[in-house]
């Protein structure tokens, strides 16, 4: 199934604004984007909560924008599968693929995110 290009430039903005300190950090742009029940398997294989992510302080991103390899295919009616690679712009960590679910109700919204380690 495909999404149409508008929904897939949404996407791939909302996925970039998790790479920006400005929204990231931002506890209610945090509230407002992560869906109850939102999951997360990080690089480094810690579970992550919803409250841990919006909740969660400052630090560092080391990403380069726009995102490497973006695609997004619909999964089912308002259910996108998103898939990239994280590059680090100056090296600290390491590129890990990435996967992440929306569903989209009244606005989409992330419920499932997780990211592999990777040798580019």
């Amino acid at each position: 199934m495909a999404l149409d290009h508008l929904d897939e430039l949404t996407l791939q903005a909302l996925e970039e604004s998790m790479w920006r300190p400005e929204t990231r950090f931002d506890h209610a742009y945090m509230d407002a984007i992560l869906a109850p029940g939102y999951v997360e398997i990080g690089q480094s294989g810690r579970v992550w909560s919803r409250d841990d992510e919006v909740g969660l302080e400052p630090v560092e991103i080391d990403v380069r924008l726009p995102l490497t390899g973006f695609s997004a295919s619909e999964l089912a009616p308002g259910v996108a599968h998103v898939r990239y690679t994280s590059e680090p712009v100056h090296g600290s960590r390491g590129a890990a693929l990435r996967s992440s679910i929306w569903v989209r109700t009244d606005r989409w919204r992330l419920v499932f995110h997780q990211a592999t380690p990777t040798a580019i």
